[in-house]
C-alpha cells in the first residue's frame, strides 16, 4: 500500500518520529507565519493585521499540523481546531518521556558514528548535539564528559 503523500519535504507524524517531526513542523509553521500561535500566550497578532488575516493565520496553524499527521492520529485532535491545543495534545501523546523511550534515545546517542565520506565533522557534531537535546527533553542530562567522549571516539 503506498504511503500517504505529504505537501511537506519531511515525513508525516507516524508515532515513531515525533522528535524530528516536531522540529520540521516548527520550521514550516515559522515559514507560514503561524509559529507565534503555538508559542505565545496572548493574541500573537500585530496591531496592523486585520481580523480576517488573524483568523486565516490561526486556521492555517491548525491545518498545517493536521496535514502533517498520519490519518490514524486524527481522532486525537478532532475535538478542536486550535493549533496550540493540537500541538500540546501531540506533545502529550508522542514526546518521549518514559524510561524505555529514554533508554532508546540514550542508546541512539551512543550509536552515532562519524562517516567522513558522507558528512563533515561539523554535521556530525550537530547530530550529536541534537541527540543530546532529545535526551535532555526526555528527562536526562548527558554529562559533558560523555558528550566529549562521543565526539572524539568516532
Amino acid at each position: 500500500m503506498p504511503a500517504e503523500s505529504s505537501p511537506f519535504a519531511f515525513p508525516k507524524l507516524d508515532g515513531s518520529n515525533y522528535t524530528s517531526w516536531k522540529e520540521d513542523m516548527k520550521v514550516v509553521q515559522m515559514d507560514r507565519g503561524c509559529w507565534s500561535f503555538i508559542i505565545e500566550e496572548d493574541k500573537p497578532c500585530p496591531e496592523q493585521a486585520t481580523e480576517k488575516e488573524y483568523d486565516w493565520r490561526k486556521q492555517r496553524c491548525y491545518t498545517t499540523i493536521y496535514q502533517g499527521m498520519e490519518r490514524k492520529f486524527l481522532p486525537l485532535i478532532r475535538h478542536t481546531t486550535d493549533g496550540k491545543e493540537v500541538w500540546n495534545i501531540l506533545k502529550t501523546n508522542f514526546e518521549p518521556t518514559s524510561k524505555a523511550q529514554l533508554a532508546v534515545l540514550i542508546d541512539e546517542f551512543f550509536k552515532l558514528k562519524f562517516n567522513p565520506e558522507e558528512e563533515t565533522i561539523g554535521i556530525f557534531c550537530k547530530r550529536v548535539d541534537e541527540k543530546k537535546t532529545q535526551v535532555k527533553e526526555a528527562g536526562f542530562e548527558i554529562p559533558e564528559l560523555l558528550i566529549a567522549l562521543q565526539l572524539i571516539r568516532r
